[in-house]
């Protein structure tokens, strides 16, 4: 069962003071003052155990290093030795990972140290990139089922280990051909885009820009459309401006190419492939 919560109960579930607990896999340095022999790394085992020289299996899991080192304390002080002193640190942490997803530049698993905001994650991940539309959703497993929120990247909610972050991609309307600048231009948050907008983005008609020949290449559900636009009567004001939609391939050709109308889909698809796509 998956349920929507809001975003409220996400930022208020986790307590401002965030510290560090040791969980299965992390690794930790064990400094035993002057006693070289209990000294070194140890993994904390599946179980939540470390297993020490003379008092063998010890239960550190979820707690901090100093409430382990205090553990550790009180074992060897009981009778082993007189007023142990006893430090940890982390060394390697592998126990709380979180999975960063989709458009962000390194997708990948990565080792949170208590919970983060989700800010930190996506730039553990090299941040989001270009086409990301800043909606994140975020998946929470649980015992009963899980959790998933879908919020904005400005949100900044909290996001604990094993946790999967994915970002998505936004739609992106191309504009190729005779232009400023062509490439593609995201769609933030599900914004309207117009032609008039389009060409906007990419920097305007070029000077050698066929207006009167310009096209819309849409595809949807398998099939092409080519739709004629009169770039040059809605820059004038002649026509109301006309819609666009994500994956349209808005086309400018050049007036001096011959056949440009007739060859106006196979040449915006070349094009709009590979192009650049733009930050906004």
């Amino acid at each position: 069962m998956q349920m929507q919560i809001t975003l409220l109960w996400l930022g208020l579930s986790l307590a401002a003071g965030v510290v560090y607990r040791l969980g299965p896999g992390d690794v930790i340095d064990v400094a035993v003052f002057e006693v070289e022999e209990l000294s070194g790394p140890v993994v904390v085992a599946p179980d939540g155990t470390v297993t020490m020289p003379l008092v063998g299996a010890v239960p550190l899991a979820g707690l901090t290093t100093a409430e382990a080192a205090e553990r550790l304390r009180s074992a060897y002080g009981e009778g082993l030795i007189r007023d142990p002193q006893i430090s940890i640190a982390v060394r390697e942490y592998r126990s709380q990972p979180v999975s960063v997803l989709g458009a962000v530049a390194k997708p990948d698993v990565y080792q949170l140290r208590g919970p983060r905001r989700l800010a930190d994650v996506l730039a553990l991940a090299g941040g989001l990139t270009a086409e990301a539309s800043g909606e994140i959703t975020i998946l929470r497993p649980r015992g009963d089922g899980d959790q998933v929120w879908t919020v904005s990247a400005r949100d900044n909610p909290w996001v604990e280990a094993h946790d999967t972050v994915r970002a998505s991609k936004a739609g992106v309307v191309y504009v190729v051909g005779e232009v400023g600048r062509a490439g593609g231009f995201p769609l933030r948050d599900q914004e309207p885009i117009s032609v008039l907008k389009a060409l906007s983005l990419a920097g305007g008609l070029g000077r050698t820009a066929s207006a009167r020949r310009a096209r819309i290449i849409r595809t949807a559900q398998g099939f092409r459309e080519e739709i004629p636009v009169q770039v040059g009567d809605i820059l004038d004001g002649r026509v109301p401006d006309v819609p666009l939609v994500p994956g349209d391939v808005l086309f400018i050709p050049n007036s001096r190419a011959k056949g440009a109308a007739a060859r106006a889909a196979e040449a915006a698809i070349q094009m709009a492939t590979g192009v650049i796509i733009w930050r906004r």
